[in-house]
């Protein structure tokens, strides 16, 4: 079963990690395109830095899934921790609007990246939580100074809410790739019963196998 289920996830993989290395690439060379040809200042170094390690990170990973199913497990980190920095350091400019709008894109991402690509709750979580607990101590440093005597809590609240969400796909995932396996496997035993009746039908009624031309 584990086997199958590795087999499954590279599958998927194969098909959707080469469209997310691609545009990462393809959103790495506009940047430096309009930096260097435009003469526009719209990245920093370390965003380009950045920005290229993920398209290698990525294209390692698209390669490593076609024979290693756990390489699947850091997908969802990764792409995680890419869009923290993007939110919490390139769109991030300190205003409380700014703060607003990137903290409810930024959670909504992440959820939807965690519901697409989670594959171990654990390593997910913790990626997540040292993330988020830099995210809010810098919006609650820019808001209300340094002021953050709530931050343990509230980190250690959203990132348990996290978890939970994290299991519950996970698990929800693998009971249903199961249940599809012990699904198929019943189509195909009743199939092998039935091809043992070559000129009529089979019939199960209260237990017992009736024939029927």
């Amino acid at each position: 079963m584990a086997v199958a289920y590795g087999q499954e996830k590279r599958i998927f993989y194969a098909k959707i990690m080469p469209v997310v290395t691609l545009t990462m690439l393809l959103l790495s060379l506009m940047m430096e395109y309009f930096q260097r040809n435009l003469g526009t200042k719209v990245i920093t170094e370390l965003t380009t830095t950045v920005n290229w390690l993920a398209v290698l990170i990525f294209l390692a990973l698209t390669l490593s899934l076609r024979r290693c199913a756990p390489a699947a497990w850091f997908v969802c980190p990764t792409l995680t921790a890419l869009t923290f920095y993007y939110f919490a350091v390139v769109d991030y400019d300190g205003t409380q609007t700014s703060i607003y709008y990137t903290m409810i894109v930024g959670i909504t991402v992440s959820f939807f990246i965690l519901s697409v690509f989670n594959e171990v709750w654990l390593i997910s979580a913790a990626v997540y939580t040292p993330l988020l607990a830099y995210y809010m101590w810098k919006t609650g440093r820019d808001m209300v100074g340094n002021e953050n005597n709530e931050l343990v809590v509230r980190v250690f609240f959203c990132a348990f809410l996290y978890c939970i969400v994290a299991y519950r796909m996970e698990s929800l995932n693998k009971h249903a790739f199961i249940g599809q396996q012990n699904s198929d496997r019943t189509f195909f035993r009743w199939l092998k019963i039935f091809e043992t009746f070559p000129e009529g039908l089979a019939l199960v009624r209260n237990g017992s196998i009736l024939y029927a031309n």
